[in-house]
């Protein structure tokens, strides 16, 4: 009797471990989704391509003054936003983002030296990518704004002059990847170029001329991001 059961249990444990094994090949495996809010902060170095027109001179009737001035530096801040993957691994969202900017410039115009800085800048975009499971390139565009200031630094008794302080509203577009290393915290590169358009001189404000300052930059940024 003993021998029998022996030789039954023998037998049948394959087919219990086969079993098992097939069970838990049929049990569905949780895949992350990307579903979902998520904020983050970030840091970038910009690069700035930017260059001042005066049609005139200050007064008109004079020769014609251009200057590149070209800001350039360190960026940091936050974005949030929020991913809807769907059926097909597409991923479509929503983000915005601000931050602060230490980038400036530095060159010789007319008499002195003329001197820029962004301020700050912002965006508000949107995103489509296609998820390798935790991995996700992407793409982005939308509206992007910047603070953008030039002063003229005279050296002489009457002081510096702030010749343009205006904030310049224009657009973004980029591309990314992101990879999800925990299941709530996520990493990404990404590169943007934006053309924040041309604003006019504010000290030509009035002033019967041609007078204007455009913006654009490129930045390379990478960040990190709660998913919640």
């Amino acid at each position: 009797m003993k021998t029998t059961l022996l030789a039954t249990a023998f037998i049948l444990a394959p087919l219990g471990m086969a079993s098992a094994a097939d069970i838990n090949e049929a049990l569905p495996v949780d895949a992350f989704s990307w579903s979902g809010l998520y904020a983050g902060v970030h840091v970038s170095y910009v690069a700035g391509n930017s260059d001042l027109f005066i049609d005139g001179g200050f007064g008109g009737g004079g020769t014609d003054l251009t200057s590149s001035m070209d800001p350039d530096g360190f960026i940091g801040g936050i974005h949030v936003g929020f991913n809807q993957e769907m059926a097909n691994r597409f991923v479509l969202g929503a983000e915005a983002d601000i931050s602060y900017n230490d980038a400036d410039g530095l060159t010789t115009f007319s008499s002195g030296l003329l001197k820029s800085e962004i301020k700050w800048s912002g965006s508000a975009r949107l995103r489509a990518g296609y998820a390798f499971d935790r991995t996700l390139p992407y793409i982005t565009a939308g509206v992007a704004a910047a603070k953008y200031e030039a002063t003229l630094i005279t050296g002489t008794p009457t002081g510096d002059i702030l010749i343009h302080d205006e904030t310049h509203i224009g657009w973004t577009v980029g591309a990314g990847v992101e990879h999800a290393f925990t299941d709530k915290w996520i990493a990404r590169v990404e590169y943007r170029y934006s053309d924040f358009g041309s604003q006019d001189l504010s000290i030509a404000d009035g002033v019967n001329t041609v007078a204007d300052v455009d913006l654009q930059t490129h930045d390379i940024r990478v960040g990190l991001s709660y998913k919640f």
